[in-house]
Parts: C-alpha cells; structure tokens; sequence
C-alpha cells in the first residue's frame, strides 16, 4: 500500500503594506542568527505531522511513503492551478492521500482530493488536523473525501489503513468520521486512550529529498507536545491540555537525524507552545544543549512564565537567539485575562529581564480582539512600537485575529461578542479583512487599523546603522524579506 502525505498550498494574499514590514523583521531575524540562510523557495519550515504520522506508520509496516509538495508554489485566492497538480499528481498513483490542512487553504486541500480520485480512481483520501477535526461531520460530506480522523491519529490512521488492508472491521477503527453510501455522516463510537510521547515512533526524517533543506527557514522539532492554557483564540487543545515532554535523548536524536538530512547549518525552532512551562524540565533540556554547545534555537512562550533569572540564565547559555512571546494585546481586557493577570508595566519588566539576560524578544501581536476598542488597538500597536524603540523588544508579528474553527472564538462566538459573518473559510486568513464584528468595530474599520499597525512596526523594527551586525555584510540591505509576496505571506 503506498501512502502519499500531500503539503497543501496556502494562498498567495499580497499586502503592500507587509513589504517594508517584512524586510524590517527578516534583517532582525538575520540578525539574531547567525548562521540563516536565504530560503531558495518557501517551504520555511517542515511539515511536522507528515514525518510524525511517517514514523507512525513505518513501525505498523507501512513502508512506501511520498510526499508531494504543493506548498512551495502556492496557489490563488481562487483556487489551485488544476492543470499543474494534475500533473504532479499523475507521477504519484497512491493508494491513500492524506491531508492535514488548516482552515484557510482547507478548500484547496479539497480540490487536490477531487483530482486525485479523478486520477487514481480506487484511491482513498484521508483528512485530519486542526480543521479537519473540529468540522469532521462537514469535510466528511465532501465527495472528495473518504475519511476524517477526528483528533489525534497516532492510533486511528495505522487502525485506517490496517482496515483498508482488510485486517481489521472498519466499525473498529476508532476518531473515524465518513460518509455512507445513502449520504448519512456516521462517527465510530471507538476512541483510543491518551497517548503519551514515549509511545510515538521516532519519525521518518527523510520523507523530502536533502535539498528542501535550501527552502527552509529552520528546523521545527517538537520537545514537549500539549499546553496546559486555554486561550479562546487558539485550536491547539485538540492535541491536549497537559505538557507531555519527549526525553531528551529523543529529541536530541531527532535533532541530529534532521540536520545531517537538510543542513547542518540549520538553526532549530522548538514549536512546543509554551517552552518554559515546566521550569526544572526546560532547564534539564537546557543543561543538555549548553553542554553540546552546537545549537542555536527558537522558542515560544508566555511572558508569564518568564519571570525567573536563573530559566533566562539557562536559556541564553544553551544557545536560545530567539524569545517569541505571546502577548495578543497590551491595550483592552484581554491582555490580563489571556496572559495570567499581567499588565504592561509587569510585561515591560519582563522585558527588561530577557535583554539584560542577552536575549532577543519578539511579542506576537494580534489586532481584534473582541473586547478592544479601535482606539485600544491603535494604542496597542503603539506600545509596541515604543518598545522596540526602547530596545526592549527586538521584533514583533502582528496579524489579524481570526475565529478558526477549534477556537472557542469559532465555537461560540456569541459568549464574547463576535458576530461571525460567513464561514467561508479560505477567507479566514490572518492579512484579509476580518470575517467578523464586535460591539466595539467592524471589519472594515480593523483592517484599516491593522494595515497602519503594519507599517508603523515596520518603521519601528527598521535597523539604525549601529545595530547592523557584521555578520551580514555580504548581503544587500533589500534582499531580506522577499518572501513577503510568496505563498508564506
């Protein structure tokens, strides 16, 4: 039976605005890594899932694996090149296609299932993640659409595909959703235990050839899978609510294998939601980088949990260049109840910590919310700005918020005041117009405010001459950010 893991494009949205925006960030980025390279297509980072599900279905003896990649060239607003994926499709006759795309270019995942049945026409196609699972009753209904694995699949898909081997009824499979042949939606009454992450096979590293490496930004490895927090804007929860840390000799193991495959001049992001959450253990993973003294990396967390001297000590000795923080919003009654009741004077002392540590900060902004006023968002952004300006933040993403299905936002939008226009959701993109209101704004008006945000940050993130690093001299000052028009943006 061979397996392709198909790579969804996104849609290529062009903001002018983002221009100046993105070649500010991409020089701090450069700037705090030494070691990057320019990507020769967007790729940026490794689709975590396939290589994962790829380990998955190795160890069950699921051996002939692919992965098409249609994410590099992107597609249209409007829909995918039809012609073009034909023909890479024609090269790859599987047997199971599977898809994890997210809400905005779950439509052109669609698209690509429809011609690959109409290609291959006893294939079988298989959707699951983040979007697929919260609307698996609705991709389901599909025609192009065989399964939807409905949560985690660590478990369900090895079960799938036994299923389709005929080793096993397919009524056993368990977090299965399909549509029956009188068009009745039925979901398998099985479900499987929690998984802990001693369980999961180390995965399939090799899956695209060595030179993707020239396409990607970093490597993203995962060190602990789950976070404890519940943010209504967030679809993380339908991989858990607890933590569950990898050891370290694991993650280290996949470091290496990845690395030796794509690069090893590839520094690493480490796409745990909250990194510092468990303190002992971020500083025993600490204590391990420091002492093989190879590695630069990136994290993300809250600001939270970045009040102690000795994690920022840890972090800065064992190679971490790259704070990124979520702060959503430091104007409006957000902020302290998304971030644990901190307030911005508590967020600018945390700042001032990480620089004097030696580390570099970079807030995630998201212009929106449903309780900020224009005015709060306006002001919001301004901080920020001011704190850039002050050195104590060294960048900053911002980015429309969207309701995404999974969010609590999406699923009851009404208990925080957002009225959902449509739910067209290759629409619900972070730079389009927003797909919803507030009592505070409409979309339109937020747009605009995100618009200005973008050009105002990317004033502020603009490097003055004495913070040019040497470094980066045999680059063009206009050659960063390039990617700002490509299928990334």
């Amino acid at each position: 039976m061979k397996v392709a893991f198909v790579h969804t494009p996104m849609p290529r949205v062009i903001v002018p605005e983002r221009r100046r925006y993105w070649q500010a960030f991409d020089t701090r980025y450069h700037a705090a890594h030494p070691n990057l390279r320019p990507m020769r297509k967007v790729m940026w980072e490794l689709p975590h899932w396939m290589h994962w599900l790829g380990g998955v279905l190795r160890a069950r003896g699921y051996l002939d694996q692919v992965a098409i990649d249609f994410y590099t060239d992107g597609c249209e607003l409007s829909g995918i090149d039809e012609e073009a994926t034909a023909r890479m499709l024609r090269e790859v006759p599987a047997d199971i296609f599977l898809f994890s795309p997210m809400a905005p270019n779950l439509r052109y995942a669609l698209q690509i299932a429809g011609l690959a049945k109409q290609l291959h026409s006893r294939c079988r196609t298989v959707f699951g993640g983040v979007a697929a699972t919260p609307l698996a009753e609705q991709v389901a209904a599909e025609p192009a659409v065989d399964f939807v694995i409905a949560g985690r699949g660590e478990q369900a898909l090895p079960a799938l595909l036994d299923s389709l081997s005929g080793r096993l009824p397919l009524d056993e499979v368990g977090h299965l959703v399909r549509r029956l042949d009188d068009g009745r939606i039925v979901r398998t009454a099985r479900t499987y235990p929690w998984l802990p992450v001693g369980a999961i096979p180390m995965p399939v590293v090799e899956l695209f050839p060595a030179e993707a490496g020239e396409c990607l930004r970093y490597i993203r490895l995962v060190r602990a899978l789950g976070c404890p927090f519940e943010c209504p804007f967030c679809t993380i929860q339908t991989i858990g609510r607890s933590a569950d840390s990898f050891t370290i000799d694991r993650v280290l193991a996949e470091l290496d294998a990845y690395r030796d495959h794509y690069g090893r001049h590839h520094h690493v992001y480490f796409g745990d939601e909250t990194f510092t959450v468990h303190p002992k253990r971020t500083l025993e993973f600490c204590a391990a980088l420091e002492a093989r003294g190879d590695v630069i990396y990136d994290i993300q967390t809250r600001p939270d949990l970045l009040t102690d001297a000795a994690l920022l000590d840890g972090l800065r000795r064992s190679g971490c260049a790259w704070i990124e923080i979520g702060i959503e919003a430091l104007r409006g009654a957000d902020h302290r109840v998304l971030k644990g009741g901190r307030g911005a004077a508590e967020f600018t002392d945390t700042l001032k910590r990480i620089r004097d540590a030696g580390l570099n900060a970079c807030s995630f902004l998201i212009n929106g919310l449903p309780t900020q006023t224009l005015d709060d968002m306006r002001r919001s952004i301004d901080d920020v700005c001011e704190l850039i300006g002050r050195r104590l933040l060294f960048a900053s993403y911002i980015f429309g918020m969207v309701p995404y299905p999974g969010s609590q936002y999406h699923a009851e939008p009404r208990r925080f005041g957002i009225e959902l226009l449509h739910r067209d959701y290759h629409l619900y993109h972070e730079e389009l117009p927003p797909v919803y209101r507030t009592a505070h704004a409409g979309p339109d008006a937020m747009h605009r405010v995100l618009q200005d945000g973008v050009m105002a940050l990317g004033e502020a993130m603009t490097l003055s001459e004495d913070q040019w690093p040497d470094h980066m001299a045999g680059m063009p000052r206009d050659g960063y950010g390039t990617f700002w028009n490509l299928p990334h943006s």
